[in-house]
């Protein structure tokens, strides 16, 4: 990695919400502030850790590439046009073709983004035990457990992008593990030793949590209206106790300890069912709401704040955009696989149906990140990295290999999408309920990958490709090979 002198960051103001027009943060920016200076106080944390937040939002991570646009493209979901002058390079990746320049550019540009964020990382965790004096209440162990599960989550993401096929390859060469402020480049380890550090940086980030105000207090969404410090409000906007717990839970499924996955996404259902993250109500997405909660917002456990979200549906999904480059699923795919169709487990009154996708003609369109009526609402700024759903469905793709035992987890979670139960379960059919409930949030070519089985892709009459190394293996960047 680049040597670093000073960090660039934007840094959230802890400020109470404002009256009348439900924005919860000052955006300030803080440009080359000196390392001393700002790690001098626990405000000076905070912000550092707020920075690393807003960053997340970057184009080439959660704010485009890891989310809506490259890794859903490698993933299938979504039907692309022909026309070279329109869709430009995403045919390429689309056929996999990882090594044109263009492709091989911005994926240099994600890892290099990612790493300069771990780097951000080390460098508050650098100094907070020998600073500990500087915090008040338990924001030591907060601002640190947050940090470590920062630096886990972007590692893990790093090795399911350019790592090996960890069920056929965990020895395999993969990518470094950086756990110190420091700009010389460490070893590319094996992925099974990626693992165990993704692994332990989680359960650390966990116990320092277990002071988590979430876990008494739920998410605090509405924040504080009382002029006091909303650093520990908002927590379904940060890697709470159990946006850990749940990250865990994923993690632990793609190295295959699929009993700790089962036990950790039991935990956060049991915490649901308690009410900190409740199924959406159906109020919210039945009959035609005003301003339907498209995210499903009390379910989502992890999410970015994003001030600009919409520009995810004005920038991809838009039909107004027509003749360029529209991101859909193909029709045919859509009624007779994922919301319709006789043995895949679609249903048209799915709520996932009805509120994400509105017809215009005789396609559908993917409306799940277009603007609330109401712009100002938090959940208009919220992209969902980890939420209720995923881990009703690790938890049934983790109790048995032929998936019978996982059955109740997928029909629970299905009546609270307003379909009925399946009679049975395989694999198929439990990737269907992973498209319906994922959709549009990064998670696609992973679960295709994490299983080693044929992408379904969102074109009727395409032949969906078969798993290969070739496919789900993507190069390392040319910065680090050549580092």
């Amino acid at each position: 990695m680049k040597k670093i002198a000073t960090i660039l960051i934007s840094a959230i103001c802890c400020l109470p919400v404002l009256s009348g027009c439900g924005k919860w943060l000052d955006v300030r920016p803080y440009d080359k502030i000196a390392e001393d200076d700002l790690l001098s106080s626990e405000d000076g944390y905070m912000r550092l850790l707020n920075g690393i937040y807003i960053e997340l939002n970057d184009q080439m991570l959660y704010g485009g590439a890891l989310s809506v646009e490259m890794i859903e493209i490698m993933g299938g979901a979504y039907a692309l046009g022909s026309d070279d002058s329109i869709w430009g390079n995403y045919n390429d990746i689309a056929s996999y073709e990882y090594g044109t320049e263009y492709w091989r550019t911005r994926f240099n540009e994600t890892w290099n983004k990612a790493y300069s964020l771990i780097l951000n990382c080390n460098l508050l965790l650098s100094g907070i035990d020998d600073d500990r004096d500087l915090f008040s209440g338990d924001n030591y162990y907060i601002i640190k457990g947050e940090a470590l599960a920062l630096r886990a989550m972007l590692h893990f993401d790093m090795l399911r992008l350019f790592g090996p096929v960890y069920s056929r390859h965990p020895e395999a060469a993969s990518i470094p593990y950086y756990t110190k402020y420091t700009t010389t480049p460490e070893e590319i380890e094996p992925a099974s030793s990626i693992a165990g550090k993704v692994t332990a940086d989680l359960t650390e980030a966990r116990i320092l949590l277990s002071t988590d105000p979430v876990i008494t207090e739920g998410t605090g969404m509405e924040g504080s209206a009382d002029g006091t410090s909303n650093f520990l409000k908002y927590r379904s906007l940060r890697l709470n106790y159990y946006a850990v717990t749940a990250l865990l839970a994923r993690a632990s499924l793609w190295f295959g300890d699929r009993e700790s996955a089962f036990s950790y996404a039991q935990e956060v259902i049991r915490a649901a069912n308690g009410g900190i993250f409740p199924f959406v109500d159906r109020s919210l997405v039945t009959g035609s709401p005003a301003d339907p909660d498209r995210i499903f917002s009390s379910e989502v456990l992890f999410a970015l704040s994003h001030a600009q979200r919409n520009s995810l549906f004005n920038d991809y999904y838009d039909p107004s955009r027509l003749p360029n480059y529209v991101f859909r699923m193909d029709g045919n795919v859509f009624s007779d696989m994922i919301f319709g169709g006789t043995g895949t487990g679609g249903n048209a009154d799915d709520y996932r149906c009805r509120v994400n996708w509105i017809a215009t003609g005789s396609n559908r369109y993917f409306y799940k990140y277009s603007d609330m009526a109401n712009t100002g609402d938090i959940r208009n700024t919220m992209i969902p990295m980890l939420r209720l759903g995923e881990m009703y469905l690790i938890a049934a793709e983790s109790q048995s290999d032929d998936l019978s035992a996982g059955l109740s987890y997928v029909n629970i979670l299905r009546s609270n999408r307003g379909v009925s139960n399946l009679a049975s379960l395989d694999r198929r059919l439990l990737q269907y309920e992973y498209i319906r409930e994922l959709y549009g949030e990064g998670q696609l070519f992973f679960m295709y990958k994490r299983m080693f089985s044929p992408v379904l892709f969102s074109t009727a009459d395409s032949e969906n490709p078969q798993p290969s190394d070739e496919i789900f293996v993507v190069p390392l960047p040319d910065s680090e090979t050549q580092n």
